[in-house]
């Protein structure tokens, strides 16, 4: 199919969706014409029933009718339908006027076929060619609909017209030439509609191509949820505080593995470990706001509220300990040990960055306290370490060890921990 000139380039995909679109409207037009040959079969075979006089000829008319536009039907179920066949479907629509008019001549007259509805036919003819959304079809439509009217009455209900008739004026060209006028203005202001109908879809398509290579360019760098909440519109200008569960993660011994091996062998090992965490941090609705060399930042309660946060936060943590063990144990990363710490309170998340590059993240004291707390489970010897703040967050129902208060670097007031013993057990050598 052939679209219509344009003036800018479109969007890759338009002309397949624009194909698409055509084709669905010229499908809905059809199962309204076949409705319609239905109907008025319906109506001539009742007609002959109950006795009338109506000649077996109109019979055959709708019959042909029907039979076209079935076929057209069938046509797009089976993909052969092609663009010339909008065309003739169109002067079919139209010359369904002529018939009628014809018709009308045979049984009632001149002045009868003048009058009744076969000059009628034509404009509506010409009107289902709009939904078509194919500008050049409504003009070709108006012009087949004008010069039809122009033959059949000029031409042919003319000469049979009685002089009574022709007085009236009636038959008289410029009275024609006003009403076939008429017709190719529908077809005129059918195609202006079909041209700003499909000018619509172009910035539709335009809009959602747009959005969607947002999305793709959002999606390499932020989370689906991230991506999902700046598309929206809805995050305030400076960011917002709320209370959220931070956990950081850490490779026990990453600097010693760097050095024992090549660096694509370290690439490859980082990208198979974090693949597998971001797999479960997102099944338990986390954020995975930053990686840290080879390290991770995580947040649990953002850019989306959640009000079991906390223990989002431990099932993520515990379940990504278990997968590291396996990972070690089962050769796909040797020696690959790690500590998690986790901490609750209250942070700033938003954007962050300059005019030329922003990030969504999250700051505040809440974020320095957890990558302490995770920097303690190497003082401790512990896989998995959670601060008072978050241990209360998690309610009852929990077996966790108390570890005591601990200073940490750059905090006046200690920091008191939790363990959890399954998890170093996880762990151990």
């Amino acid at each position: 199919m052939r679209a219509p000139p344009r003036s800018t380039p479109v969007p890759n995909g338009f002309d397949v969706l624009y194909g698409e679109t055509v084709l669905h409207m010229e499908s809905r037009v059809a199962h309204v014409a076949t409705t319609a040959g239905v109907i008025a079969t319906a109506l001539v075979l009742a007609s002959i029933a109950s006795g009338s006089s109506i000649p077996r000829i109109i019979l055959a008319a709708t019959l042909g009718f029907l039979a076209w536009y079935t076929c057209v039907v069938l046509l797009m179920r089976t993909g052969r339908f092609r663009p010339w066949m909008r065309y003739a479907s169109s002067l079919v629509d139209v010359s369904m006027g002529t018939v009628v008019a014809l018709l009308d001549l045979h049984v009632n007259g001149p002045v009868f076929a003048l009058s009744a509805g076969g000059p009628a036919l034509y404009a509506i003819g010409v009107a289902m060619a709009t939904p078509r959304l194919q500008p050049r079809l409504c003009l070709f439509s108006g012009l087949a609909a004008a010069s039809q009217l122009i033959i059949v009455v000029q031409f042919i209900l003319r000469p049979a017209a009685s002089p009574e008739a022709l007085a009236t004026g009636a038959y008289d060209f410029y009275v024609t030439l006003a009403k076939a006028i008429f017709l190719v203005t529908m077809g005129a202001l059918g195609m202006v509609a079909s041209g700003s109908m499909r000018s619509l879809l172009l910035r539709l398509t335009e809009s959602a191509v747009e959005r969607e290579r947002v999305r793709g360019l959002l999606g390499m760098h932020v989370s689906e949820q991230v991506m999902e909440h700046l598309l929206s519109g809805r995050m305030p200008e400076g960011g917002e505080r709320r209370a959220v569960t931070v956990c950081f993660t850490d490779i026990r011994g990453f600097t010693r593995l760097s050095e024992s091996q090549p660096p694509e062998e370290t690439l490859r090992l980082l990208n198979l470990y974090f693949g597998r965490m971001c797999e479960i941090v997102a099944s338990h609705g986390g954020l995975v706001n930053k990686f840290l060399g080879d390290g991770m930042l995580i947040v649990f309660g953002a850019p989306t509220h959640q009000p079991d946060d906390a223990r989002r936060a431990l099932a993520a943590a515990r379940e990504m300990l278990a997968e590291a063990s396996r990972m070690r144990e089962q050769g796909e990363f040797p020696d690959l040990r790690i500590g998690v710490g986790l901490h609750r309170g209250e942070a700033v998340v938003g954007n962050v960055g300059g005019a030329q590059r922003q990030e969504y993240t999250v700051i505040g004291d809440t974020v320095n306290t957890a990558s302490r707390v995770q920097d303690l489970t190497k003082v401790l010897g512990r896989s998995l370490l959670l601060s008072r703040e978050c241990r209360e967050a998690l309610g009852e129902g929990e077996d966790f060890e108390p570890l005591g208060a601990h200073g940490v670097k750059g905090r006046l007031q200690q920091l008191e921990l939790f363990g959890v013993p399954e998890q170093d057990a996880w762990q151990a050598a």
